[in-house]
């Protein structure tokens, strides 16, 4: 009877034993176990690369000789909770070390849930990205506000629209006012224009750019087959929000292969008003006093893409265009002005030149006339007999203040007093950028910057300059700015120097006084130099005194040639 007994203990340990190791459920559970540390093990190998200071041998080991102990006990200890518990607290421990080391070496973005929801989230936008490659991001209307007709998915050009696509995307995403695809040797390069300032991007291969170009060509409705003659195209992009960009494409040929420049809302640069430019008050008094004569000539001069055609634009709307004929005469139009006579000078044309177009003009004996440039001598002759009595012309020049300007004017005009005798206020100008309102960072700059600036010390002065440091989010995460994107700057504003040409200037201009001696006539004056007008810009906290100094320090050689002495007047033929 005991031997039987024993039999049956024995069997049933058997039996016991054989359950234990063969329970399906069990064995679910130590193998998800492994697979879960298996996985760990796998991502400690790939995060080792942000802890500098650790050994990538030490740890690997650690987790390596953890999954082996697990497998052991599982193997080893029969039963299953107490094998289960044992192996739950060497793995919760091996994690604790781990999360440990991570956080004393890299601060609070060390936690390891941090770490791995942040990976997630990649992950998660890698997929919808993938998954929105071959899908349109964009809305594209025509200029009437319909829908753009798109080419279909089984298109060819429908890749290409896709690429272009998401160039456009990407710019609009860092504000960019200006995209050029420019070819160069095997590759293009990108470059997006933010306030003014160029940013180049990473180049693209052709293989790669030149779909974007017929994708951009075909938004724009230009011919795919010319590449060489320039086209100009648009479009309209609404976003998911509902924002809406009106680009203007602008494609042309070289040797190198076809150039590409996109502009945002072109036409409503044009658009401002006088009180929209930024002149200071007593600047923008004397403006508006000037535009109600009905005589003269104004100069507005600048360097190229810093705001000369804007502010032309600006002062001529100041006329009534019902009760005044008004021409112009430019290079290239950029708005159409109801009631305004706009007239396009091509340089290619060899048969007629700027002046003799501009004396067809003055025929005509308009009240107003705009004229954008002064290429030569006989245009600026034309322009100082045309700004009489019941004429009043705007004419645009090429120099970097306007003393500068004030010296081209008279050394192209055949005499003197003919320079001086309708010529009532030039102004100079340049365009600075905007510190960012959400994230620019106030300061009091030092004692010697203010003797340097000529600005009162002691006094309370809200100065900013440009942040260059990410900020934090609501959970003290470092992010970009959503405003600047991370530039410190948004938007522009224009800075001006005006020179009144009042009896004493005019003087000094008919007799043929030095730049520098009209200069001090001037500053007698109270005339307000360019960079005075930043310098107050920068003490009102509108933008940081290192963008005034960057604007103003522009075409200095052209300055220091102006101070020669003019050549005598000559007698008016």
């Amino acid at each position: 009877m005991k031997s039987v007994a024993g039999i049956e203990c024995f069997t049933l340990g058997i039996a016991m034993l054989a359950y234990l190791y063969i329970n399906p459920v069990y064995w679910l559970i130590a193998g998800a176990s492994l697979l879960f540390w298996g996985r760990f093990a796998a991502w400690v190998a790939a995060d080792l690369e942000n802890l500098r200071k650790q050994s990538d041998l030490l740890w690997k080991s650690v987790v390596l000789a953890t999954l082996a102990v697990t497998l052991l006990i599982w193997i080893v200890i029969p039963n299953f909770f107490v094998s289960f518990l044992i192996n739950l607290a060497v793995g919760a421990g091996v994690i604790a070390w781990y999360w440990r080391t991570r956080v004393q070496e890299l601060g609070p973005g060390g936690h390891l849930f941090r770490a791995m929801f942040s990976r997630l989230d990649r992950l998660q936008q890698s997929r919808e990205a993938k998954k929105s490659a071959d899908q349109m991001t964009l809305h594209y209307l025509t200029g009437s506000g319909g829908m753009l007709k798109l080419p279909a998915t089984d298109d060819p050009l429908y890749g290409s629209v896709i690429l272009a696509d998401q160039l456009l995307l990407q710019a609009m995403e860092h504000r960019a006012q200006i995209v050029e695809l420019m070819p160069v040797a095997q590759a293009y390069d990108l470059k997006f224009s933010v306030d003014g300032v160029g940013f180049p991007q990473t180049g693209l291969q052709r293989s790669n750019a030149e779909p974007i170009v017929q994708g951009l060509k075909t938004l724009a409705r230009l011919s795919l087959e010319e590449r060489r003659r320039p086209q100009k195209g648009s479009f309209i992009v609404k976003d998911e929000v509902g924002n809406r960009i009106a680009w203007t494409v602008q494609s042309s040929g070289s040797t190198s292969g076809e150039r590409v420049v996109l502009t945002a809302n072109e036409k409503d640069s044009w658009r401002l008003g006088v009180d929209q430019l930024g002149l200071t008050s007593e600047q923008l008094e004397f403006v508006r006093t000037e535009s109600l004569q009905k005589y003269g000539l104004t100069i507005v001069t600048a360097p190229k893409h810093m705001g000369r055609t804007t502010t032309l634009y600006s002062i001529l709307s100041t006329c009534d265009a019902f009760t005044n004929s008004i021409q112009t005469l430019e290079y290239e139009p950029k708005v159409e002005l109801e009631s305004v006579t706009v007239n396009r000078f091509d340089p290619q044309a060899t048969e007629v030149s700027f002046a003799k177009m501009l004396h067809s003009i003055t025929l005509k004996d308009p009240n107003v006339l705009l004229v954008a440039g002064c290429p030569d001598a006989a245009t600026a002759d034309l322009v100082a007999r045309f700004s009489s009595e019941e004429h009043r012309v705007l004419l645009g020049m090429h120099a970097p203040d306007a003393l500068t300007a004030l010296d081209h004017w008279r050394r192209f005009v055949s005499a003197g007093d003919l320079a001086a005798k309708n010529l009532r206020l030039i102004i100079a100008q340049r365009l600075v950028r905007l510190l960012c309102p959400t994230c620019k960072v106030a300061y009091q700059p030092d004692a010697g910057t203010l003797a340097k600036l000529n600005l009162p010390m002691g006094r309370d002065l809200h100065c900013f300059k440009a942040n260059t440091q990410p900020i934090q989010d609501e959970k003290g995460r470092p992010v970009k700015c959503p405003d600047c994107g991370g530039l410190g700057y948004r938007g522009r504003t224009g800075i001006y120097e005006l020179l009144a040409v009042n009896d004493d200037v005019r003087a000094a201009i008919a007799a043929g006084k030095t730049i520098e001696e009209i200069r001090t006539i001037a500053r007698k004056n109270n005339m307000m130099l360019l960079v005075e007008s930043g310098i107050r810009k920068f003490a009102m906290g509108l933008t940081s005194i290192q963008e005034v100094l960057r604007v103003c320090a522009a075409e200095k050689q052209p300055q220091q040639k102006s101070a020669a002495k003019a050549p005598a007047p000559q007698k008016q033929k």
